[in-house]
């Protein structure tokens, strides 16, 4: 038996059954395992503070809604309270009832793709793994409730592009408008987002894509909409309430000089990368080296220290391509194949050729997920967080499976094999590293 008769059988359709059997059973034991870890586990934290600022319903007041940080899921897991009556569980059934509603979303639409029963199948279950592979969803914060807010927006504009011009009606122009505000109010991360949303959108339309009527809609009904949820706090204290981390202003303290001490520190290897910096142990830093001036902000520490912000950006860079590649396995490289126009890479050139209104969308989302990986990577000064992008990612799955429906039967099943072979190995060695 030839190489290419062996090749044929590893990667053709029958085979592909099993090695995706072994990827359900990991994937399952390993989801069981983080709703286990972090949605029942009582004593777990990852900056839960909402399950102390629900309200009931009955004695709800605009004012409590107004100076609510995260009002939108404040608000949800307070409607979810109503029945649960446990807070600290109400803000994470929160999160889980969310991310069932947009897997079923997505479900949807990748039932509507031309493929076999099989397939759907297949690419169902590489789409639900890569949402659920955050374990965001079992958690008691508003980051879910964000992503949703963002996902949906972005995925209905992407949709609406035609010959390089986003064309919407005005009432779904008016619907983005309105889910981009309560995703600001949710999460202030989802400003940047949103904004390298639309730079990614200039780099590849141009400047007449941005500065449409579409746009103006969106820009006006959501900001009037974010006026509208801030109506008091603007009247009464000249703000908007966000729901944005702050060190208390006595201890003399910041967010930067906790991120570019513990930046410092990982540098040095003073301490493991796993540590972190306290706002305690950078008022004893303080104290011990009195004439240290710590950077302003991030320009600043590029012109003071530029050695250790490129070192860390390199370290955040490679860490977030790693991590793209373990939470969408094959799915991630797949998407970069559209810029490959080479005789060399006959069938990818006919896809092209055939389908530019998809190689438009593919390029948006590969640079909207490069741009936002350097971006966040700057500021972040010490680690990136992948769950800062987590609706890139989902976008990016959701058009690669798209795109890869263009291709020959036989490599598709090539990928989808391939996939869940990595698939098994990057999330047994995750089980693996928390038992160590």
């Amino acid at each position: 038996m030839n190489l290419k008769r062996v090749s044929d059988i590893i990667f053709g359709k029958n085979f592909s059954i099993i090695f995706f059997i072994g990827f359900v059973i990991v994937s399952v034991y390993y989801f069981a395992a983080n709703f286990i870890f972090f949605f029942l586990n009582k004593e777990y934290n990852a900056d839960e503070d909402y399950q102390n600022t629900l309200y009931s319903l009955s004695n709800f007041s605009f004012h409590k809604f107004f100076y609510t940080n995260s009002q939108p899921y404040v608000f949800i897991s307070s409607v979810v309270d109503t029945f649960v009556k446990a807070p600290k569980y109400s803000t994470r059934l929160a999160s889980l009832l969310l991310c069932i509603g947009l897997v079923i979303y997505f479900v949807k639409k990748i039932n509507t793709l031309q493929s076999s029963m099989l397939e759907k199948i297949y690419k169902n279950a590489l789409l639900i793994c890569a949402i659920f592979i955050t374990s965001q969803m079992f958690m008691g914060t508003s980051d879910f409730l964000s992503y949703v807010l963002l996902v949906v927006p972005f995925l209905i504009l992407l949709e609406s592009i035609d010959s390089g011009k986003i064309n919407l009606t005005n009432k779904k122009s008016f619907i983005i408008g309105l889910l981009l505000a309560l995703s600001i109010a949710t999460r202030p991360t989802a400003i940047i987002l949103i904004a390298l949303f639309y730079g990614s959108v200039f780099l590849i339309l141009g400047f007449k894509s941005i500065f449409c009527k579409e746009n103006y809609i969106i820009f006006i009904s959501g900001l009037s909409i974010f006026f509208l949820m801030n109506f008091l706090p603007i009247v009464q204290q000249h703000r908007v309430v966000l729901d944005v981390k702050e060190v208390p202003k006595e201890t003399g303290v910041t967010w930067f000089q906790r991120n570019y001490l513990m930046a410092k520190f990982w540098d040095s290897k003073q301490i493991p990368k796993t540590q972190w910096v306290s706002t305690q142990d950078v008022i004893k830093y303080k104290k011990e080296n009195p004439n240290f001036v710590f950077p302003k902000n991030q320009i600043d520490l590029l012109i003071k220290e530029p050695g250790l912000y490129f070192r860390q950006m390199l370290r955040m860079v490679g860490t977030a391509t790693y991590t793209s590649f373990r939470f969408m396995c094959l799915l991630f490289p797949l998407l970069l194949v559209c810029f490959l126009k080479s005789k060399r890479f006959k069938t990818v050139r006919t896809i092209n050729d055939t389908n530019p209104k998809d190689v438009v969308k593919n390029k948006i989302i590969i640079g909207f997920y490069f741009i936002s990986i350097v971006v966040f990577s700057f500021i972040a000064v010490k680690m990136f967080e992948f769950r800062w992008i987590v609706p890139i990612m989902i976008l990016y799955v959701y058009y690669a499976i798209v795109y890869l429906s263009r291709f020959p039967e036989k490599f598709r099943f090539m990928i989808y094999t391939l996939s869940f072979l990595s698939g098994i190995i990057l999330y047994s060695i995750s089980f693996i590293k928390t038992i160590l």
